[in-house]
């Protein structure tokens, strides 16, 4: 190295040393995370399922109360467990998650109640007479 770029990086060093450190800014400070309540963690194995003959009475429960939901509840996934509504929400997942929140030992029958524009319509070639 030649003397006078030695003598340019000592400089060079010694300008870096010399330079005033300023002060960093402080970090606002995060709020914490509040600790969640742990919920026994139940393997899907372990959790009760409904039985096909539960499933057919719940559905017929279902079909009883159509009406009533689709005034309440358009457009909404209901999660159900022994005829009771333990949850809603706007997409499966939503209501699958608040019902194993609520209910963590069972496996729910979540279904959707649709809109009124939701609903498809049928064109037949009968006329309007012969359905009702």
């Amino acid at each position: 190295m030649t003397r006078a770029k030695a003598k340019t990086v000592r400089e060079t060093r010694v300008a870096y040393r010399a330079r005033p450190v300023r002060p960093r800014a402080r970090r606002a400070a995060r709020p914490r995370a509040a600790r969640q309540i742990a919920q026994p963690v139940i393997s899907v194995s372990a959790r009760q399922a409904a039985t096909w003959q539960q499933s057919l009475r719940w559905q017929g429960w279902l079909n009883e109360h159509a009406r009533e939901f689709e005034e309440k509840n358009p457009g909404q996934y209901l999660a159900i467990w022994d005829e009771q509504i333990i949850a809603t929400g706007n997409t499966w997942g939503e209501a699958y998650k608040a019902a194993t929140a609520t209910r963590p030992d069972v496996i729910p029958l979540v279904t959707y109640i649709p809109r009124a524009e939701d609903v498809p319509f049928l064109l037949t070639p009968f006329p309007v007479e012969w359905v009702k």
